[in-house]
């Protein structure tokens, strides 16, 4: 395997993890490190498969290596203090390929923007569980109350919205690393309010006007400049914003909606 591409091999371990194919994820995460020796997720990956197939010694091996590459990882000193005390390792239940399935308008994979820091990212693993929380101008993904990343503004204005109207989502890390996440959400409930509102956009090219989206009266379509950025008040953006990145951008300015050009 040592001539496929990294970001090959990386998708196909996380596939094979999802699917439960352990000995395939480990001899594919073992292929990434052959070419990447310090490449910390291939590590806990390989760590994570060890566990799976009952090779305890392995998983030290491999979470101590993680450890020399990167003494702050949070995730691996866990795993790694379990494993000496013989306690047993409960892993996030990674969803199966059906859940991750798009639903057109019900669910959506999204990369997160405005993300934590790399030890924080790290600690994570696939098919964690994440919830949503409102923000002034955003949504963040947090777990276990830990902040991960945000939604991008326009589908944080959507989701607010209707999250406030009674919606309910499901949200779970799909895919990882020291430099990005990308989450699933799945509408799980849709409240009378929004009966006729999808929680994500669907292309015209699947259904043209069917596709349309209504907010209480079912002829006004829904358009993002109808749905305000500042939904809530629990809590300044700055609260829990890390020290990556600057969140004090001034609000949007929202313009008169152009409509499209229907020649």
């Amino acid at each position: 395997m040592n001539n496929i591409p990294i970001p090959t091999l990386e998708n196909q371990a996380i596939q094979a993890s999802k699917n439960q194919e352990w000995s395939q994820a480990l001899s594919l995460n073992l292929s990434i490190l052959e070419q990447e020796p310090s490449n910390v997720p291939a590590m806990m990956r390989s760590g994570i498969s060890y566990i799976q197939l009952e090779k305890k010694n392995k998983a030290k091996e491999a979470f101590e290596q993680v450890l020399e590459v990167d003494k702050s990882n949070a995730l691996a000193k866990k795993h790694l203090l379990k494993l000496k005390n013989n306690q047993k390792i409960i892993l996030s239940r990674l969803p199966t390929n059906e859940e991750f399935i798009e639903e057109p308008g019900r669910s959506k994979t999204v990369d997160l923007h405005r993300l934590a820091g790399k030890e924080q990212l790290e600690s994570l693993s696939l098919g964690q569980p994440c919830t949503l929380k409102s923000k002034n101008r955003f949504i963040s993904v947090e777990s276990d109350k830990v902040y991960i990343g945000s939604l991008p503004e326009d589908l944080s204005a959507r989701l607010s919205k209707l999250i406030g109207g009674g919606n309910t989502y499901v949200c779970y890390i799909q895919s990882l690393s020291s430099t990005s996440c990308t989450v699933f959400i799945k509408e799980t409930s849709r409240s009378k309010q929004n009966e006729f509102i999808h929680s994500f956009p669907v292309a015209k090219s699947l259904g043209n006007n069917l596709n349309d989206m209504y907010l209480n009266d079912d002829t006004i379509p829904l358009q993002m400049e109808d749905i305000p950025l500042q939904m809530v008040e629990t809590d300044t953006d700055d609260e829990k914003a890390p020290d990556r990145f600057d969140i004090d951008e001034p609000p949007l300015e929202e313009g008169p909606v152009e409509e499209d050009d229907q020649n």
